[in-house]
C-alpha cells in the first residue's frame, strides 16, 4: 500500500514531501491486525502524519537559501524518507496504544532502520531508473516493523535521534542543522491543515507552471497541433544542481523512458496537457512513446525566472502555503500567449487554490472503478462510527483487483 500510493506520484505534498501513504499503509496495517475502530484508525492516522510533518519541518528545504529565496541548485543532503518512515512508525505505536517508554523506544528502532538520504543523489542522474527516490514501500515497512518490535520487547539506543553531529536528524539535515527544529511549535501546529493535493501525476513541483498552463488553454483555446514552442519560466530548483546548470536528464528530460521518468519529466506534464489526455493516462509508457508525444515534448523549452519561493519556517506562526511563481509562454499560429501565476488547484490556504472535499472525491472516483469507489467513499465517511475497520482495508484491496 505504501508503494503503490506514491507509485502515480498523485498523492498529498507537505513541505514538498510526500508521506501520506505510508501514515495510511501503516495505520492501516495494525488497524486489521488489531480490528481498531474507526476512531482508534483516525487517531493513529493524525499521529503519524503529524510526526512525519514535524521531522520534515526539522529537515529543512530542498534547495540552498539566501534570505529565504533559493539559490542556483539542491541542498547537499536531504532525508526525505526519514519523515516517511516516522510517519509510519507514529502511525503504528498509536495504533497499538504503545506506553510512553514503548513509543520512545520505536521512535529510536525506526531512526536505526531508516534509508540513507539518497534524494540528492537521484536529482543529479539525466537517465532515471524505474525506482522511486524514495523507498515508500520500504520505509511504513521499516516504522511498523519497530512499533511492533517495541511492542515486544526490544530496545535501541534512545539518543539516535539526538545530537547536533551524529543524531539521525543532523545526518539527515539539509543547511540549518539547529536541534531546536524539532521540537520548534510541537503540539501547536497542525500539519494537516496545510497539506496540498496533486491534480495531475507528476511532481508537485511542477503543479504551478501546470496550472498557468491550463488557464491559457482554456483562455485562447490552444490545440496542440498549433503549438511550435512552450517556454516554462522555472526556478532554480529544477534547472540546476550543485551550482551546476542543467542540460537535460530529470526534471529536464523530454524523452522519459519509463513510468517513475515520466512523473519526472515536466516537458512530459505540458505534452499531456496540450494534447488534452486524461490523467490516467499520462504514465501510458507506450502512448508516451508515440512520434506525436515525443514531438510535441521537444517543443518545450525552459528558461530560468526570478521565483517567489516560500519554504515554512519551522519557528513560524503562520500555516504553511505554497508559493511557487512560474511563468508560461505558449506560441501558435494563432499569437504568442503568456501567463503567470503563484497558485495551483492543491494549495490549502490560498483563495483560489482552495479545495475541498467534494474535489478529492471526484478525483478518487475518476481513478477508481465506479462499485470500489462507491463502497470506499461510503466507509470513509462513516469512519467514526465503525467499530472495526478491516471492512475498509477489505475494500481498498478489491479495488487493487479491479484497478482501471
Amino acid at each position: 500500500m505504501g508503494r503503490l500510493g506514491n507509485l502515480l506520484d498523485l498523492e498529498e505534498c507537505y513541505a514538498w514531501l510526500h508521506f501520506g501513504a505510508a501514515t495510511v499503509a501503516s495505520a492501516m496495517a495494525m488497524a486489521r491486525w488489531r480490528r481498531l475502530s474507526g476512531k482508534e484508525l483516525i487517531t493513529a492516522l493524525v499521529v503519524g502524519y503529524e510526526l512525519g510533518g514535524q521531522v520534515s519541518l526539522a529537515i529543512g528545504p530542498h534547495t540552498k537559501l539566501t534570505n529565504g529565496q533559493p539559490e542556483k541548485g539542491r541542498s547537499d543532503v536531504f532525508g526525505d524518507d526519514a519523515p516517511v518512515v516516522f510517519a509510519a512508525v507514529g502511525a503504528a505505536a498509536r495504533a497499538l496504544n504503545l506506553s510512553r517508554d514503548q513509543t520512545n523506544q520505536a521512535y529510536n528502532l525506526a531512526a536505526l532502520y531508516t534509508p540513507l538520504p539518497t534524494v540528492q543523489k537521484c536529482a543529479t542522474q539525466e537517465d532515471l531508473p524505474n525506482t522511486k527516490y524514495a523507498k515508500f514501500g520500504w520505509c511504513p515497512l521499516a516504522g511498523v516493523f519497530s512499533a511492533v518490535s517495541a511492542m515486544r520487547g526490544n530496545t535501541s539506543d534512545l539518543t539516535i535521534l539526538d545530537g547536533e553531529k551524529h543524531g539521525l536528524l543532523a545526518i539527515v539535515q539539509a543547511l540549518d542543522t539547529n536541534p531546536q527544529r524539532f521540537l520548534a511549535r510541537l503540539g501547536s501546529r497542525w500539519h494537516l491543515r496545510s497539506i496540498g493535493y496533486k491534480r495531475w501525476p507528476a511532481c508537485f513541483w511542477f503543479h504551478s507552471p501546470l496550472k498557468a498552463l491550463e488557464i491559457l488553454i482554456a483562455k485562447h483555446g490552444i490545440d496542440a497541433d498549433d503549438v511550435s514552442e512552450v517556454v516554462l519560466e522555472v526556478g532554480s530548483h529544477i534547472l540546476w544542481d550543485g551550482g551546476v546548470q542543467k542540460k537535460r536528464g530529470g526534471f529536464l528530460n523530454k524523452q522519459p523512458r519509463n513510468l517513475v521518468s515520466l512523473t519526472l519529466s515536466l516537458a512530459h506534464s505540458v505534452a499531456m496537457l496540450l494534447m488534452k489526455v486524461p490523467p490516467q493516462e499520462w504514465l501510458n509508457e507506450e502512448f508516451a512513446q508515440t512520434s506525436a508525444v515525443q514531438a510535441l515534448r521537444e517543443r518545450v523549452r525552459f528558461t530560468e525566472s526570478k521565483t517567489k519561493w516560500f519554504y515554512p519556517d519551522v519557528f513560524d506562526d503562520a500555516d504553511f502555503t505554497h508559493v511557487l511563481n512560474a511563468g508560461v509562454n505558449v506560441i501558435t499560429g494563432k499569437g504568442t500567449f503568456r501567463e503567470e501565476i503563484d497558485w495551483f488547484w492543491d494549495d490549502s490556504h490560498h483563495p483560489k487554490g482552495r479545495i475541498y472535499d467534494c474535489q478529492i472525491e471526484a478525483k478518487f472516483r475518476s481513478w477508481v472503478v465506479a462499485d470500489d469507489a462507491d463502497r470506499i467513499v461510503s466507509l470513509v465517511n462513516d469512519l467514526e462510527r465503525l467499530d472495526d475497520v478491516s471492512g475498509l482495508f477489505d475494500a481498498l484491496y478489491t479495488a487493487i483487483g479491479n484497478v482501471r
